[in-house]
Order: structure tokens, then C-alpha cells, then sequence
């Protein structure tokens, strides 16, 4: 039985990949597609490309960033709680999606294991030592808190010097010049996506197959296994959530070309940079609108969508906290079932 779950939960974590390309592709090709920088088409596929290729070079190359910081149990009790967190997160992916609200999928996931794993240990299916506090703080609070941060610091103060550079040339080039920027930078943030969620993706993969006993070891990754990561990560990605793209490109804020060059870039580089150099997961939804909101806000007339920012920041708050709720009360459910199985 134990066996089985395990393959139910490899399942459902290719499914969380594809809801998870879908849920985020907005975060690079809003404001692209908005200024005709690219068409839909060619965004979606540009994405479904980078994000394959960051994919790959995670399994390939930067394997060292998967980290296994948290001791899910290789049991039954160790899978079951890798369910809940699963179906959590992709319910709450799928809920902000419907919302039209940009979240963040890892904090969604890192809360739900703790959920999880909390209710494992209320019921006493779960002993040792359980580093909560350090692992909510680099998978959770970091990227709640530190990338939405930079990035809407890093675009404010470049707005200025930027526009004074460019104050004397003509409107259409400005334009055009921005266009580039912005499908460059929709490129490097498809790429950073694609290695920020194939860390977490293998991590969770890696996990189940050691309890099925595959022969398989945390320092050797098949090449199949990163390959069938990227293909799901791209599908999803050309599915397109266009519902986010709408709030990202038109009810956060109002910009021109030129500030949404200047996001794109500084969200682009925050996640091709730090999927390189930083352990630390970044969410590519904050990271990206706190550039958005940080090029829109260095303007002289008001432009913020005050309430649309407020339902994002509350989006953001409670996302660990309830996948959480829900993770572990969805344990503490299947709790009774379990003795049978250990």
C-alpha cells in the first residue's frame, strides 16, 4: 500500500508542476504581451521553452540546490503528509488563479508540509527533531518578504536615472528598445521559474521514489526524471493563466513601455541570478510584481491600485499559514487510517 501512495504522489506532483507552469506563466508575459512585445503565442511558447531548459539545467548542473532541509520520513506517514501538501497547494494555486490573485507556490508548498508534518506529530506518528523554524524561514518568510522587497526597491530607484537617459529620443524608439528588454526579461524569468520550481519539484520526487525503493540516490538524478520535470513545467506553461496576466498588466498598476522594461529586467535578474548563486527559493509571482509595483510607483501622478495592492498582500500573508490549516487538517483526517499501514 505504502508503494502505491508513493506512486499517487509522484502523480500528483507532476501535477502540481503543470498547475504550477500554468499558474505562473503570467508572471513574465503580462506586460509583454500587453505592449506588443510579443504575441501570446510566441510568449507562451518562449516560455514553455526557458522554463524546460532551467528544468534541465537544475538536474544536470546545479543538482547541489536540491536540498532535502526537512526530514519528511521515507514511510508511509512521510508520503501521506507529502499528499496533503500536494493537494493543498495545487487547490490554492488554483484558487488564486480563479481569484486573478499572482501567490506564491512555494510558500504555498513549504507551508503545507509543516502543516503536515505538525499533524503527524499531534497524533504521535511523528518523533525526532523537526526543524520548523529554519525551514519556514528560507522557503517561506525569505521569499514573502525579502525577493517582493528588492525587486520593487531595485525597479523604484532605477526609474529615474533611466528615464533620464532615454528623455531625449523619440517615443516609437523608446518603445521598440523597451519591447526587447521586455522579451528579454520575459525569458530569464521563464528560465529562473524553471529552475526555482524543478529544485522544489525533484526534492518532493526524490523523496518518494527512496521510499519505493527505486535504487535511486539524493547525489543521482535520471536524466528522464529532470526531462519528464521540464516537459510538465512546459505544458503548463503554454496552458497560460491569462487571468493573473490581466492583474499584473492592468489593475496593480499603470505603466508605460519604458517601467515595464525596467520591471521585467529587475525581476529577470533577480531569478536568473539568484537560480544560479542563492539556496534561497524565490518566488517568481512577488518577485516579479513588486518590480511591477516598484517601476509604477517612481511616477509623478498616482497610479496604484491601492485595493488591488491590498487583496495581494493579503493573498500573500495568509498563503503559508492556510495551505498549512489545510495540509494538516487533511492529516489529522487520514491519521486514523494509517497504524494499519505502518
Amino acid at each position: 500500500m505504502t508503494e502505491l501512495l508513493a506512486l499517487l504522489g509522484i502523480l500528483l506532483t507532476l501535477v502540481f508542476t503543470v498547475v504550477n507552469g500554468f499558474h505562473d506563466a503570467s508572471n513574465a508575459v503580462a506586460l509583454p504581451v500587453r505592449f506588443n512585445a510579443l504575441t501570446p503565442r510566441v510568449a507562451l511558447w518562449l516560455g514553455a521553452v526557458f522554463n524546460l531548459v532551467g528544468a534541465l539545467l537544475v538536474g544536470l548542473v546545479l543538482n547541489r540546490m536540491i536540498t532535502f532541509e526537512i526530514p519528511v520520513p521515507l514511510d508511509v506517514v512521510g508520503v501521506v503528509a507529502l499528499l496533503c501538501s500536494l493537494v493543498t497547494a495545487i487547490g490554492w494555486d488554483l484558487a488564486t488563479w480563479w481569484w486573478r490573485m499572482p501567490s506564491s507556490s512555494t510558500a504555498a508548498i513549504g507551508g503545507a508540509v509543516v502543516g503536515a508534518l505538525l499533524g503527524a506529530r499531534a497524533v504521535g506518528l511523528l518523533h525526532g527533531p523537526l526543524p520548523v523554524g529554519p525551514y519556514l524561514s528560507w522557503n517561506v518568510l525569505v521569499p514573502l518578504v525579502v525577493s517582493p522587497v528588492v525587486a520593487f526597491a531595485a525597479a523604484y530607484l532605477l526609474v529615474p536615472p533611466l528615464v533620464h537617459l532615454v528623455r531625449h529620443e523619440t517615443p516609437g524608439r523608446v518603445n521598440f528598445r523597451s519591447g526587447v528588454v521586455q522579451a528579454t526579461g520575459a525569458a530569464a524569468i521563464h528560465f529562473g521559474h524553471g529552475i526555482q520550481h524543478a529544485r522544489r519539484t525533484l526534492w518532493i520526487l526524490m523523496v518518494l521514489m527512496l521510499v519505493l525503493g527505486s535504487g535511486f540516490s539524493r547525489g543521482s538524478i535520471p536524466v528522464w526524471l529532470v526531462l519528464l520535470v521540464g516537459l510538465c513545467l512546459g505544458f503548463g506553461t503554454l496552458l497560460g493563466g491569462w487571468r493573473i496576466a490581466y492583474t499584473l498588466s492592468s489593475r496593480v498598476v499603470t505603466l508605460d513601455p519604458l517601467r515595464g522594461a525596467i520591471a521585467q529586467t529587475v525581476s529577470g535578474a533577480l531569478l536568473f541570478v539568484g537560480g544560479f548563486l542563492s539556496p534561497i527559493p524565490l518566488s517568481t509571482s512577488q518577485t516579479s510584481t513588486g518590480a511591477i509595483l516598484g517601476a509604477g510607483s517612481a511616477q509623478k501622478f498616482r497610479t496604484v491600485y491601492h485595493q488591488t495592492v491590498v487583496r495581494l498582500l493579503l493573498t500573500w500573508i495568509v498563503t503559508a499559514p492556510l495551505c498549512g490549516l489545510v495540509s494538516g487538517m487533511l492529516f489529522l483526517a487520514l491519521s486514523p487510517l494509517l497504524p494499519a499501514l505502518l
